[in-house]
């Protein structure tokens, strides 16, 4: 067995001792509490060693901040996310040469441009949901949210019949997210070859390809990011060019869209579950329902936020630095902090937030103990996406129907070890036209 990469001085370590599996087996039954109670019992910094990787966890407000602050080119994020997450479901040749990405398309006026469609995608829905009936509020925001992402950038064909339906199959099969909400399907993805992920990567290519050729024999330019995908790949043969732009819109759905119908349901639920706040949003405070969301995130967030050490490094913690060598997984698992860091942060309270920042009378030691959407540069480009499409939605679907909640307060998933929190159990609603 390779021999894993040194810590020094070497802080505790987490209890599990057996050959390569470590701590794994406590790690994967609940991160959350893993977490937790390692460090109650350790301090502020340790060392996981699990399924052949060392893990250096760090919780104390200095070991956070130069985790946040440390460069790409001494310890990689991206790196680390492709080790641990997507090198174990997506294949090799979806990731290769990508010309959009995320943070291309969420620049700060294009944002704007993705409204009128998300717009027209809850209207799709809501004619969809009928005038009154029950749901499950997760299922019905995963629906949405591909509706929402389908129609931002894939174009409004795909967030229609008779495309919709077949992508959302196509994409809940390469969804990354599957990753860390259920550890063990790895092992399923490496048995096959990834095979059902290369049969749905053929299928969205395929949907993709068809509509481009659509649009082209109208004589269609609606001079959506679809049609701007497709100008970025305009160098390249008619076949290939409709592959390449499939491929990015596939990627930058996953990024976009991983976390977002989570999000959207546990704003909903926490809005049920709070009546006054409710009525406030129903009077048409969105500043509150931004809040909200960014409060409904912030509970619910199970991240585990990782960089891969690439070259030997001195990592400044709480009265001692450490020397960190290449293969160290540095890391810190958001919920532990998001809940702890300051008092009052246990319990749901959307003045937590002024606008979309930690609001200023929640003193914490650093602000990145706090965490929804990241820190610094590798903070996610489709925060405001994500916010604004949360606004938009449950300001409409509110508008709209009076909803009930059929279920008791939800818990979550246990297992999950990254992205927000998916719940137990089913959390069914039953909805009819708002008076």
């Amino acid at each position: 067995m390779t021999a894993l990469p040194a810590i020094t001085p070497m802080p505790p370590r987490a209890p599990g001792r057996l050959p390569w599996i470590g701590s794994g087996v406590g790690l994967l039954r609940d991160p959350t509490a893993f977490f937790r109670t390692t460090r109650a019992a350790l301090g502020d910094t340790f060392a996981v060693d699990a399924f052949g990787y060392r893990l250096f966890a760090v919780f104390s407000a200095r070991g956070v901040q130069t985790l946040y602050g440390l460069a790409e080119r001494d310890a990689s994020f991206g790196l680390a996310t492709y080790e641990l997450v997507m090198k174990r479901k997506l294949p090799l040749e979806l990731v290769v040469g990508r010309r959009n990405r995320p943070h291309d398309l969420f620049g700060g006026q294009e944002v704007e441009d993705y409204l009128e469609h998300l717009e027209e995608a809850v209207r799709a829905q809501i004619a969809e949901l009928g005038p009154q009936g029950s749901c499950e509020v997760f299922a019905l925001m995963r629906r949405l949210g591909h509706r929402l992402g389908l129609a931002a950038w894939a174009g409004r064909e795909a967030s229609s019949a008779p495309y919709l339906d077949p992508l959302i199959r196509h994409l809940d099969v390469l969804d990354q997210g599957d990753s860390f909400v259920r550890p063990l399907s790895a092992l399923a993805v490496y048995a096959t070859g990834k095979y059902r992920e290369r049969r749905a990567m053929r299928g969205i290519e395929s949907i993709i390809a068809r509509i481009l050729r659509e649009r082209r024999s109208r004589g269609a330019t609606p001079g959506d990011y679809l049609d701007r995908i497709e100008a970025s790949f305009s160098d390249l043969p008619a076949g290939e060019r409709e592959i390449n732009v499939a491929r990015d819109i596939m990627l930058i759905h996953m990024g976009a869209q991983s976390n977002l119908y989570a999000a959207l349901a546990w704003t909903l639920i926490n809005l049920l579950e709070h009546p006054a706040v409710l009525r406030r949003v129903l009077d048409g405070d969105d500043v509150l329902l931004e809040q909200c969301a960014n409060e409904s995130i912030r509970i619910a967030q199970r991240s585990i936020t990782l960089r891969q050490v690439l070259r030997p490094i001195d990592f400044e913690d709480t009265g001692t630095t450490y020397a960190l060598t290449p293969g160290v997984m540095i890391t810190t698992m958001l919920p532990v902090n998001n809940t702890t860091a300051a008092p009052g942060l246990e319990s749901f309270d959307p003045t937590h937030y002024h606008g979309r920042k930690l609001a200023s009378h929640v003193r914490v030691p650093a602000r990145e103990l706090v965490s929804t959407f990241g820190h610094g540069r590798h903070s996610c480009p489709a925060q405001r996406f994500s916010i604004s499409a949360i606004r938009i939605s449950l300001r409409r679907l509110l508008e709209r129907y009076a909803m009930e909640a059929r279920f008791r307060t939800p818990t979550p998933l246990a297992r999950q070890i990254g992205g927000v929190a998916r719940a137990s159990g089913r959390c069914v609603i039953a909805y009819r036209p708002r008076d």
